[in-house]
């Protein structure tokens, strides 16, 4: 529970100087697995930070929402913009068959016109020979008119003639079949260019819808970036307010912690001599020297831990027992009462000195107490309910915070307790 003192503001702007760039700060958790709503969030928070403003925990509540979600966003925002461009690329390629298919069924269709005009002119030539034969008395096939000349010259110019009109008749069924079937070969191209000209039309369309989607879903996830963006940096404001008090805070706190630590440390002298000032964490502990002041489950250990705005390493001097508000909390060993009642850090604050165990001073603390049931010089049994828990002082929920020194330094209690 030792708090962090002033003069972390610079380094919490340091800090949260990422707000402008891409980098996601890593918010250090030794003890919790990662927590994805705002509940967990704040719950966990609660137990890294029990002591920090409620306004802190909000706003590093909402950063870590901020930053968890803001890679995600930034990614779904790439990656839409890329399939948005890929789209239009393709929407592009699609417009220009189209108009190439225009282009070619243009083509084609004057092509068939052309064919169209041929085919009617072959039909007049056919329509004239047929007339002039009609006119000159009779078939082409008829030999008659050979039979009639009149002299051998007669004979061979009635012959000529002959050759000629069967000739321009034969030329003209010939050049008739051939318009006739490269009309029916147009009309066949000209349907697959209209096959063209449809497919193409179908693929643009399908592409613009594609494209209208991907606009719509891009700009929703580059608005979602800017509000994650915005909400990020406003919990970094809001961090930063909270930091001057939380400071402030850590001041006090820690000069509750040196009040009694200067505090034991000279009776911890008087009654050992030299070995009182022996730091603390070299005496080896005994388990079963002191028994469960309540019986929660732990929700914040003893140990160094890592402020999840600051990144700095601060040690939580003792073990948080979850408890609701209003449990009885009970003496871990016998022993005298230093001091009993109002802390501004600890909220209600029960001090026990248990004298001199395995060569040490031991005492113990019962903080954020929502009632204290001793008073100073008394002394307590094992086991006797001396006040209710409760969340008074620099304390975000409801639980004991139980402190061990040994001589004058804060030790981790648990090696200490009795099984549970």
């Amino acid at each position: 529970m030792q708090r962090r003192r002033s003069g972390g503001l610079v380094t919490v702007l340091l800090c949260l100087g990422l707000v402008l760039s891409s980098t996601t700060p890593t918010f250090a958790d030794e003890h919790n697995p990662p927590a994805t709503t705002r509940d967990e969030i704040l719950a966990q928070l609660r137990q890294d930070l029990d002591e920090s403003s409620e306004a802190m925990i909000n706003a590093a509540a909402d950063l870590r929402l901020a930053e968890g979600a803001l890679p995600a966003a930034k990614r779904t925002a790439t990656q839409t913009q890329q399939l948005l461009l890929a789209a239009q690329r393709r929407e592009a390629a699609a417009a220009k068959l189209r108009g190439i298919a225009q282009v070619e069924l243009i083509v084609t269709t004057r092509d068939m016109e052309d064919m169209a005009a041929q085919v009617a002119d072959q039909h007049d030539r056919i329509g004239r020979l047929a007339r002039a034969v009609y006119q000159s008395g009779g078939s082409m096939s008829d030999m008659s008119m050979l039979l009639e000349a009149q002299s051998p010259a007669d004979f061979a110019e009635r012959m000529v003639a002959f050759q000629t009109v069967l000739n321009s008749q034969r030329s003209a069924l010939d050049d008739l079949q051939t318009v006739q079937t490269t009309y029916a070969d147009r009309t066949d191209a000209l349907e697959v260019v209209r096959d063209k000209v449809a497919a193409a039309d179908e693929k643009a369309q399908r592409e613009l819808g594609v494209i209208a989607g991907l606009a719509a879903r891009a700009q929703a996830a580059e608005t979602e970036v800017r509000r994650l963006v915005t909400a990020r940096a406003a919990a970094v404001a809001a961090t930063n307010a909270a930091q001057v008090v939380d400071a402030a805070q850590g001041q006090v706190q820690q000069g509750s912690q040196t009040s009694l630590q200067a505090q034991l440390l000279a009776q911890a002298k008087a009654l050992l001599g030299p070995a009182g000032s022996r730091p603390g964490s070299s005496v080896p502990s005994v388990p079963g020297t002191l028994s469960w002041p309540a019986h929660g489950p732990i929700t914040s250990p003893f140990g160094m831990r890592v402020h999840p705005i600051t990144g700095v390493r601060k040690l939580h001097t003792g073990t948080d027992l979850g408890v609701p508000c209003g449990t009885p909390v009970h003496a871990a060993r016998e022993g005298t009462v230093l001091s009993a009642g109002w802390d501004t850090a600890y909220g209600f604050r029960t001090v026990v000195s248990h004298g001199v165990v395995n060569g040490a001073l031991l005492t113990t603390t019962y903080n954020h107490q929502s009632h204290v049931g001793v008073s100073a010089g008394q002394h307590v049994d094992v086991g006797q309910v001396i006040g209710l828990s409760g969340t008074t002082g620099y304390s975000t929920g409801c639980h004991l915070h139980f402190e061990l020194l040994v001589n004058a330094d804060f030790v981790d209690p648990m090696p200490w307790m009795t099984k549970n």
